[in-house]
């Protein structure tokens, strides 16, 4: 009887002291209880999301082709949008509908471990003139170095970088402003996204798209107390990148996917 009792009061003991020392003002012993105990009782709100969405991204498409030898250019396409309104309702949808949010994510997170200066560059064209009217991208190393001389002046004020874990991954955000590994980085992305804008937009409007450029919208969510509200608590930014020109021409078997994809999402 007597073990059972002082078993019982060194029970009761020890949780007296875990709990005080997890309710108490910061110190050594209550920082060492934590981080044993922690993990075993503490409920993390975040368990079941460990990466929940802070923002919402839509990539968003322009192209430019030529009627009777001069450049028209096309509405903005909000592709984001088709892939997600063509998957809703279904439980379980294909990954392929959440491609351009994806890109979306990864290209802005290069974009901002930029330097402010790089980042006004890279917003701006990367088109030359060649004289007597033709035009070509721009060669990858001359880009590459004048991106790169663009300077570390620090952070945009008016592009502030996000830092949420579900828009930037942690490569992209070591990455120091002005170093350029970073540029190498963005700029292989920046291919990439000219060739799928390209592939959608010959897709979408049954042309040979000649130019091709994007905006990435951001809209934060609401917060707990606002989830359901349908008004946004906050205003949409929006980060409109300059003209590129595709370095070839859409590949036949590619561009009968997309038109496949383009048929299945919008029945054009």
């Amino acid at each position: 009887m007597a073990v059972a009792t002082a078993l019982t009061l060194v029970i009761v003991a020890g949780y007296v002291f875990i709990s005080a020392a997890f309710t108490f003002p910061p110190s050594a012993a209550q920082a060492t209880v934590r981080q044993t105990f922690a993990p075993y009782f503490s409920q993390q709100w975040n368990v079941f999301a460990p990466n929940i969405m802070r923002s919402n991204r839509e990539l968003q498409v322009q192209v430019q082709w030529r009627e009777d030898g001069e450049l028209v250019h096309s509405d903005w396409i909000d592709v984001t949008n088709i892939e997600f309104a063509a998957a809703r309702g279904i439980p379980l949808p294909s990954r392929i509908s959440k491609s351009s949010f994806n890109a979306a994510q990864a290209y802005m997170s290069r974009y901002n471990s930029l330097s402010s200066p790089q980042k006004t560059r890279v917003r701006d064209t990367f088109i030359e003139a060649l004289g007597g009217g033709e035009f070509a991208p721009i060669q990858d190393s001359t880009l590459l170095d004048e991106i790169d001389a663009a300077g570390s002046d620090g952070g945009d004020e008016e592009f502030e970088p996000v830092t949420d874990s579900d828009v930037v991954d942690e490569s992209a955000a070591t990455e120091a402003s002005g170093n350029r590994s970073a540029v190498v980085r963005f700029l292989r992305y920046d291919y990439m996204l000219v060739r799928f804008a390209a592939a959608f937009g010959s897709a979408y409007f049954d042309q040979d798209v000649e130019r091709v450029r994007w905006r990435v919208e951001t809209q934060r969510t609401n917060d707990f107390l606002h989830r359901f509200d349908d008004e946004p608590q906050s205003e949409a930014s929006v980060v409109t990148f300059g003209w590129r020109q595709p370095g070839r021409e859409v590949d036949p078997e590619v561009l009968a996917i997309f038109d496949d994809v383009v048929e299945r999402y919008t029945g054009r």
